[in-house]
């Protein structure tokens, strides 16, 4: 259960993301033309979208990392 939880969490925010870096992008290229009315919306958005994102994608690594190396949790029946 916990790895479902965490491959969600990282693949979701893997996509914002990666949303977030397409709306950089567009801003970039935005800047010229009638656009540009909406360019602190967008700065706004893709800096959202890649906090959110990067900190969903930490989570679910963490996640998924937690109590894969311990030798303590599964005692050795020999």
């Amino acid at each position: 259960m916990r790895s479902v939880l965490a491959a969600g969490l990282m693949g979701i925010g893997g996509i914002f993301v990666s949303f977030g870096a397409v709306v950089a992008v567009i801003e970039l290229f935005s800047k010229r033309n009638a656009w540009s009315v909406q360019l602190p919306t967008m700065t706004s958005l893709a800096l959202g979208a890649v906090i959110i994102g990067g900190v969903m994608f930490v989570a679910g690594y963490l996640l998924s990392r937690v109590g894969r190396n311990s030798d303590r949790s599964a005692p050795r029946t020999a």
